[in-house]
């Protein structure tokens, strides 16, 4: 015979607590003191309770689902792990899930990207939903936003005010520009994303106007960009990096192609040497290459973090200001350097 099924009523005897209490607990209410959720949850556990899902949709009409719109180049970056991390962590202990779907194929097309959006809308598979790969005038935002449609963005837009959490590449591109300048380097470019999103346009913007500011000459880079293949940026260093001494990179995977088209092009990187690197980086990754070159980290646990208890936020209070959290990147560290 089964032993009974936990209930709310079993948890309220349990912890003395009434049944409202322990309902609005577990849906991890913010009007719930810490200490009595944490009271709340220990029984919980102690009594292998688990929530009917199914029961509380058709009561509620809420699904306590997260989902994360995987953009198709997501998988390809390297701090997209600590990004989801970042995101399950937010929701742990509380009665939220995530869930994760990759976008529609389309060769990421804007349609492929509303649909996206538009298919977990109207199949109610979520409460709320966090996108990456934003544009300056995004067409999921303007439709989340036309339907009320809780939401939060990695990345700013040019729309109304909505929840946003971004790091401030404009301000890495300064930074990237004022170093490389300080070292005497007066031909720099910068290789970006694939045009479109709003922050390749923050980089772009950022790196423009500290070169002018810096006196330096400066390329944003068109021949080929961070999304395209280890092959295309190898035979693009080979073909045309002599034409800088400093170049910014925005991801760190691309690395390790552009070096060893410079080794084998009889090119020495860093300080004192043909040329130097700026890199912002995700990953453990340029720790292991022996190269010496600037490097920013960007701290995708942190944002994934952030989104995640934003969401929370939102769930709990529907009616709350529009928040943008913007994270200044941190001071560049020259790595790998010989003394």
């Amino acid at each position: 015979m089964h032993p009974r099924k936990a209930s709310i009523t079993t948890l309220a005897k349990a912890t003395g607590l009434s049944s409202a209490t322990v309902s609005r607990a577990l849906a991890g209410a913010a009007s719930v003191l810490p200490e009595t959720r944490d009271k709340v949850l220990q029984a919980a556990r102690a009594q292998h309770y688990v929530r009917d899902r199914a029961a509380v949709h058709l009561k509620t009409g809420k699904t306590h689902t997260l989902a994360f719109i995987q953009d198709r180049q997501d998988a390809t970056q390297l701090g997209f792990k600590d990004f989801l991390l970042g995101l399950g962590d937010a929701l742990q202990g509380t009665d939220y899930h995530l869930i994760v779907l990759p976008q529609i194929a389309g060769n990421n097309t804007p349609n492929s990207a509303l649909d996206s959006v538009q298919y977990v809308i109207e199949r109610g598979l979520a409460d709320g939903l966090v996108l990456t790969y934003t544009a300056p005038q995004d067409a999921r935002v303007r439709w989340l936003q036309d339907q009320g449609f809780p939401f939060v963005t990695y990345g700013r837009t040019a729309l109304p005010a909505h929840d946003s959490v971004d790091f401030a590449n404009e301000s890495f591109a300064a930074m990237a520009v004022a170093t490389l300048a300080a070292q005497g380097r007066t031909r720099l470019g910068i290789l970006l994303p694939a045009p479109g999103t709003t922050f390749a346009q923050h980089l772009a913007d950022g790196f423009a106007r500290a070169c002018l500011q810096s006196g330096v000459a400066g390329e944003c880079i068109a021949a080929v960009t961070l999304d395209d293949s280890p092959e295309a940026i190898y035979q693009w260093g080979r073909a045309q990096a002599t034409g800088f001494d400093g170049l910014v990179l925005t991801r760190e995977a691309p690395v390790l192609p552009l070096l060893s088209a410079l080794a084998d092009g009889g090119l020495q990187v860093g300080p004192g040497h043909h040329m130097e690197l700026v890199v912002k980086y995700s990953s453990p990754l340029p720790r292991y290459i022996r190269q010496p070159f600037w490097a920013c980290f960007e701290d995708m646990h942190r944002a994934g973090q952030a989104l995640g208890s934003r969401m929370l936020a939102r769930f709990a209070q529907p009616e709350l200001p529009a928040s943008q959290t913007l994270f200044s990147p941190p001071t560049l560290e020259l790595f790998h350097a010989t003394s």
